[in-house]
């Protein structure tokens, strides 16, 4: 039976999620466009061309614009609800990706922000929270309620669905390792910081100028920065691993409460329809 969606809190709630997450990102593209203000705080001439890579390497704004993406196409597509709004899976991809923001903000870039004293405008701190915990949470809240966990199986989980969720992240990477690659082997970009080119590098004032620079700080600065990409790399894969495994560890626990819960209501439906009177076992025994 179809719900009228005026009338549904759900359909709101899913129309203030994309509604809000891609006004943030256009507001937060178009502030830093018109204010010539780089993503972070590097000392480099403001480049349009340059901001446009910056701006689509971030996985915050990534992340988001999925969860956008995905309830965008709910609140479109919700008088005739197609099988990619019914498909739990997907939403559980998009909730371990955004969750993924979440933990890494709140753990490693928040901590890191007030330890080292980044300048940081009151603007970037709004736009920083909405997308790092407000979407997250919200997200992962609306995930718990409406997920629709009937016929939940593990194993076909693990067996069909667990390596399609590494797709983004590893598109992710590889885009990220292609400006990197074009960075260190284009000699017009030999001055750029190295900030502009990966979101996630220290801040720092050192750049891979293959013309002015000592070959020895030159390899050892690429060194460095190879085991500091592999290191992150790794570490983040395996918070995607764990995230995801975690959910579905806990949905599995809830699709079996469920599953139980439900043959007890039909079990007693049952009983009343009869009118014979079912006693439990458990009770009996904890009474004597």
């Amino acid at each position: 039976m179809l719900i009228n969606k005026w009338k549904n809190k759900t359909f709101y709630w899913e129309l203030f999620m994309c509604v809000s997450i891609f006004s943030m990102l256009v507001f937060v593209y178009i502030e830093h466009m018109v204010n010539k203000h780089w993503l972070r705080n590097v000392d480099y001439p403001f480049s349009p061309v340059l901001f446009q890579g910056q701006f689509a390497s971030f996985f915050t704004f990534q992340s988001n614009a999925l969860v956008g993406a995905y309830f965008l196409i709910r609140v479109l597509f919700y008088d005739n609800q197609i099988r990619f709004c019914k498909n739990k899976t997907l939403l559980l991809y998009v909730t371990c990706y955004i969750t993924v923001t979440f933990i890494t903000y709140t753990c490693v870039l928040f901590p890191a922000t007030l330890k080292n004293s980044y300048e940081t405008r009151t603007i970037d701190w709004i736009y920083s929270l909405f997308l790092h915990v407000v979407i997250p949470v919200s997200t992962i809240t609306y995930t718990f309620l409406n997920i629709d966990l009937t016929n939940f199986n593990i194993r076909k989980y693990f067996k069909t669905y667990f390596w399609g969720y590494f797709a983004y992240p590893w598109i992710y990477t590889f885009y990220l390792l292609f400006r990197i690659f074009t960075y260190l082997t284009d000699d017009r970009f030999s001055s750029i910081p190295f900030e502009i080119v990966f979101p996630y590098a220290p801040v720092s004032n050192k750049t891979f100028d293959f013309g002015n620079s000592n070959s020895d700080d030159i390899i050892g600065s690429i060194v460095y920065t190879f085991f500091t990409i592999l290191l992150l790399f790794v570490v983040v894969h395996l918070l995607f691993v764990v995230v995801n495994i975690t959910y579905v560890l806990i949905f599995w626990k809830l699709s079996k409460k469920g599953k139980r819960e439900n043959k007890i209501n039909l079990e007693t439906i049952k009983v009343k329809k009869s009118g014979k009177v079912i006693v439990n076992k458990e009770e009996v025994r904890e009474e004597k």
